[in-house]
């Protein structure tokens, strides 16, 4: 894999493809190996980078002590050393809150942001209830091996028609991710951004399956309510994961008009 060094830390990432830049940020429990196969669906028609977080895959864990502005630092370095100007960038639940923090720190480093099983942080969307509740769950991955709790969160993530493999590859991936990368991030995913929201101007698609079970409806109607720019859309059947044909082709229309918009004007 190609990696690049942000203050100190490297960054893994894959990449494929040519035209308009696509930027990815993955989901909790994962790492860039969740989007090979859109990579290879969209490189025909975008240049696509997904990274490995820091903590997660091949990047290096997560430096002591990092915050919120820690991590949008470290995404617009990230997109900053790729010579990237105003792409497109697309994150899947930990990975929406992630581009949220780098629209708010760094507007200038976004051009459009897609935003898939969203989250305005966990207290963001979340009741005081279903809060304690995801924060208590996630904790305990960090103490329990995957045998223990996979089956339920995949539960959650995917829909019951989801592709067997599309599920067979999230099992996989819990295998090799970090319990202290889930203490590192619990600081920033039980934040509410909504007071914030009004400030990110970005062009903002807001992606949410309709048998989503871990972000509510409800969460993804009022942060398109907050943000100035968004609009809401949904799949039909697809789960809290809603990788399919209908994301990606959303994905290519948003990357595109995002690269039409950092393009110098024409005499």
């Amino acid at each position: 894999m190609a990696e690049v060094n942000i203050d100190g830390v490297r960054i893994a990432y894959r990449r494929g493809g040519s035209g308009a830049p696509l930027v990815l940020f993955h989901g909790a429990f994962e790492d860039s190996r969740a989007w090979i196969e859109t990579i290879q669906h969209l490189s025909p028609h975008l240049d696509v980078i997904a990274w490995d977080a820091p903590g997660c895959g091949a990047s290096d864990d997560v430096p002591r002590h990092w915050n919120a502005r820690n991590w949008a630092d470290a995404a617009a370095g990230f997109v900053a050393a790729l010579r990237l100007s105003a792409p497109a960038v697309a994150g899947f639940s930990l990975g929406s809150v992630m581009a949220l923090l780098l629209a708010r720190e760094h507007p200038e480093s976004v051009g459009r942001l897609v935003l898939v099983g969203a989250y305005a942080g966990w207290g963001g969307s979340l009741d005081s209830d279903a809060l304690a509740q995801r924060v208590a769950a996630v904790r305990f991955t960090v103490d329990h091996p995957p045998e223990e709790w996979a089956d339920d969160f995949l539960d959650s993530v995917f829909a019951p028609d989801a592709r067997p493999e599309r599920r067979a590859l999230a099992r996989t991936l819990l295998e090799d991710w970090r319990p202290a990368t889930t203490l590192a991030l619990l600081n920033v995913m039980v934040q509410d951004l909504r007071p914030d929201l009004a400030n990110i101007r970005t062009p903002t698609v807001i992606v949410r399956g309709t048998a989503d079970a871990r972000s509510p409806r409800h969460a993804a109607v009022e942060m398109c309510a907050l943000l100035p720019r968004a609009r809401l859309v949904e799949i039909v059947g697809a789960g809290h994961d809603s990788t399919g044909q209908e994301l990606e082709s959303l994905l290519v229309a948003v990357s595109q008009d995002a690269h039409a918009d950092a393009a110098p004007p024409v005499d």
